[in-house]
């Protein structure tokens, strides 16, 4: 089955944050000054606002388009995949914040002054820094612990499976505090006018209400028909041998 109109309503959202973010972010030529900084929205608003949202849907997507895709092992695979990908994406886009503040001899900790840093209150512009090493932090910590998670949960023994339950805890924390501070990012970020920044805000605001399981249920992946789904698959082929053995032997 293909998406439902929910589920690519959401998807749309997405798009349209990732998109509105890269292109703000862009708008700063590289020679213009604090140019040196376009590419740290810009990697940040594609790992976070799309890529790592995504891994949350992963759990939350209803029906996902093609049998290959739309099983527990699949999505789980689509889980780690984006997220991953989403990671490396903030890595980068820190990596670009650091060699910035390197260049022009600013140091990381601090509250840059423009054109380096943002315009307004050093209140706001301190809390932006302090949110992003957070951020930073909670995500290295979710891809240690979700590496763990997943070997729990893909060997052998099915006792195990709750194991490490905490990586949900660190993930939807850690994805509620770095979608805040994107919309503040991009609230600091003069390149945007106010209706892209209220688009951004909205559009990132949904995924942050919807991407998670805040009920602390693992939506599809904990699904008992899911489950019973699968054991019926894999129980159906003896089931068909035993009953073709049966019909053999009456004739």
């Amino acid at each position: 089955m293909g998406l439902t109109g929910k589920d690519t309503i959401n998807l749309v959202f997405m798009a349209i944050s990732t998109s509105l973010i890269a292109h703000g972010a862009l708008q700063r030529a590289p020679d213009d000054p604090g140019g040196s900084m376009r590419l740290h929205p810009f990697f940040m608003g594609l790992g976070f606002s799309f890529m790592i949202t995504v891994g949350f849907w992963m759990y939350n997507y209803e029906d996902l388009p093609g049998d290959w895709i739309d099983n527990r092992e699949s999505r789980r695979k689509a889980h780690a995949f984006f997220q991953a990908t989403g990671a490396i994406m903030v890595g980068v886009g820190y990596f670009v914040n650091y060699q910035a503040h390197r260049s022009e001899g600013q140091a990381l900790f601090m509250v840059s002054p423009p054109p380096l840093g943002f315009e307004g209150p050093a209140w706001v512009r301190w809390f932006h820094i302090l949110c992003g090493y957070a951020c930073m932090a909670g995500l290295c910590c979710q891809i240690c612990v979700g590496f763990l998670k997943y070997r729990a949960l893909t060997d052998d023994s099915d006792e195990n499976d709750d194991a490490w339950s905490i990586h949900l805890q660190i993930g939807n924390t850690t994805f509620a505090l770095a979608l805040v501070n994107l919309v503040l990012g991009v609230w600091l970020w003069k390149e945007y006018s106010l209706a892209i920044r209220c688009v951004i805000t909205l559009t990132l605001l949904t995924s942050l209400a919807f991407g998670p399981r805040w009920d602390g249920g693992r939506g599809f992946l904990s699904s008992q028909r899911e489950k019973r789904s699968e054991a019926f698959a894999n129980q159906a082929p003896a089931s068909h041998v035993a009953l073709g053995r049966e019909i053999t032997a009456v004739r």
